[in-house]
């Protein structure tokens, strides 16, 4: 089968989002399928074989030349900037998708396909990540072309099912070959500079305001003493912000890191005891739809998890690997205090967690979605 694979993003990047774009081509083309990744040329000259592992010539990236407001720091306005950056990589991807076939076009976004509607595009496949608005023109023009769709979490399944849609389930996944990259505890701390004989939370992403890291911040003031928090993630305009909910007296406890490349941080997962989803309730995105790549990390990393009691956390997490939390501060503190004082729980989840884990590889994620594809 013949996949194209079109988004408006830049691949290979620090996000997530372009990790599991590359991670989804990538096993499709193992298993056995013609994929083209088409996206701008906005990576600096960084690929995705190399920054990603993948074989030379596993897939075809075609990365379309357009001119990048986005990369023009002076510009102030950026709402501008981004509409301006859409309409010239649409102008030149038209251009391209119409000399191009496939059995199956795919994307993460449905301007994708509105762009593309009036271009001979037979079959999308439209992956969900958020609630789309189902009221709006776009998703009128665009609902005819759509043949499958897929979702991440079954909070959006059954989100689509409410609107009339049937969506298969494909929550996000692991790389097994970069757990073998763990470091020893012993040499994790030392590369993070932490205390060998501390109490290790960490936290490993974007520091996005439904990922719920401020109140982490906020709340650590409450937790005991011998309690360190690792936080990695986020450019500097957000480390800031989080700097400023960390009370002076325990910030010598909690240790912010920048973004880091995703290999680097995975192997040093190895430094904590327990790993921390604080998905926000505030957000829907959150609460209902979201399937973050962490929870599997940390799972594959043998570590017990710290969750938000929101809907999400339950689609994958339950009392043998996780303990879950209110969203208060109070509430997260107490339980941070419960995962040290009960370390015969801690040793078990630990033991359940890479088996849970192993349910999730992007290989199985992707067989899932290929079996409906060639539907």
């Amino acid at each position: 089968m013949k996949i194209i694979y079109v988004e408006n993003v830049r691949v290979p990047s620090e996000r997530a989002h372009a990790y599991q774009i590359s991670q989804t081509c990538a096993w499709f083309a193992r298993l056995g399928h013609d994929v083209t990744l088409v996206n701008p040329d906005r990576a600096g000259g960084k690929d995705i074989f190399t920054e990603y592992g993948l074989e030379p010539g596993l897939l075809k990236h075609v990365t379309l030349r357009i001119i990048d407001p986005l990369s023009w720091d002076w510009f102030p306005l950026k709402k501008i900037a981004y509409a301006l950056q859409r309409y010239f990589f649409v102008r030149k991807l038209r251009s391209w998708a119409r000399i191009q076939t496939a059995d199956i076009w795919y994307t993460r976004d449905p301007a994708m396909i509105d762009a593309l509607k009036d271009v001979q595009v037979a079959r999308w496949a439209l992956e969900l990540h958020d609630a789309p608005d189902a009221n709006s023109a776009r998703w009128d023009r665009i609902k005819g072309s759509i043949a499958v769709y897929i979702a991440i979490s079954r909070g959006l399944v059954d989100w689509l099912k409410k609107k009339g849609i049937d969506a298969a389930l494909a929550p996000d996944g692991f790389d097994p070959k970069e757990i073998e990259s763990l470091k020893t505890r012993e040499e994790a701390r030392k590369i993070l500079g932490l205390p060998e004989d501390a109490f290790i939370a960490i936290y490993t992403g974007t520091f996005y305001p439904w990922k719920g890291v401020d109140l982490v911040a906020r709340a650590w003031a409450k937790t005991p003493s011998s309690v360190h928090l690792v936080l990695i993630g986020g450019p500097e305009s957000d480390l800031k912000r989080i700097e400023q909910c960390i009370d002076p007296m325990v910030s010598s406890r909690v240790h912010l890191f920048s973004m880091m490349p995703r290999r680097d941080a995975i192997s040093i997962l190895s430094a904590a005891d327990i790993g921390l989803l604080t998905t926000s309730p505030n957000y829907a995105i959150g609460r209902e739809f979201t399937s973050p790549l962490k929870q599997f990390e940390y799972l594959a990393a043998c570590l017990p998890l710290l969750a938000t009691e929101v809907p999400s956390s339950h689609e994958v997490l339950d009392n043998d690997v996780a303990k879950f939390f209110n969203y208060t501060e109070d509430d997260f503190a107490v339980k941070i205090i419960e995962i040290i004082n009960d370390s015969s729980w801690r040793e078990a989840a630990a033991s359940f967690a890479k088996n849970r884990a192993s349910e999730y590889t992007w290989e199985a994620r992707s067989k899932r979605i290929l079996d409906v594809l060639q539907i």
